[in-house]
């Protein structure tokens, strides 16, 4: 891929020395959702949902700025993949007995696709959306709701999480590839006799 996402720590520091509160998952999950919602002008909603407090000539500002065009350049690419190279976005696994920042990415992940993929609007969603797609939705307003977990994660919990993890990413798949299709997903018949 050439379009790589950047340090996920450097990306999150960053953001933060710019004054934007959002994280580097969410940033990418509000890249992912807008692509996937198939919103016209994807770029300019970006630009607008995530520069708008940005100082043009602010070098911080920039320097976020460029950090978060390489994400939605990923995201956009990652998408594109014929192999299905979609990737959350997420902190590294933290070491044994460390407290885990997994939770909290994947719940911040779920409600930038969300706030990315509600810009298509609710009518374009219900209309194009298959049965499954409209449950991975669901899943993901239910995700973005996950309740914060403190402490350090056992094994069942490591792997329940990269469980989740795999899920979110099919999700995502499945809601792109209903959106980008163009014929209608119900089962009235278009034919003409």
């Amino acid at each position: 891929m050439s379009a790589d996402l950047p340090d996920h720590a450097g990306c999150r520091d960053a953001l933060a020395r710019a004054g934007l509160t959002l994280s580097p998952s969410e940033a990418h999950g509000i890249a992912v959702g807008l692509l996937a919602g198939d919103v016209a002008d994807p770029e300019r909603h970006w630009a607008e949902t995530l520069y708008a407090d940005l100082e043009p000539d602010d070098v911080l500002a920039q320097e976020a700025r460029a950090l978060l065009d390489q994400v939605f350049a990923a995201a956009r690419e990652q998408l594109q993949d014929a192999s299905f190279g979609l990737q959350l976005w997420l902190p590294p696994e933290a070491p044994a007995g460390q407290e885990s920042e997994a939770p909290a990415a994947l719940r911040d992940w779920a409600q930038g696709f969300l706030y990315g993929f509600g810009l298509a609007g609710e009518a374009a969603a219900r209309e194009r959306l298959s049965a499954e797609g409209q449950e991975a939705l669901r899943d993901f307003y239910e995700i973005g709701n996950m309740a914060e977990v403190e402490g350090t994660l056992g094994e069942e919990e490591q792997q329940a999480l990269s469980d989740l993890e795999e899920y979110m990413r099919v999700a995502a798949m499945l809601i792109h590839e209903d959106m980008h299709r163009r014929e209608p997903t119900g089962e009235e018949s278009h034919e003409i006799h």
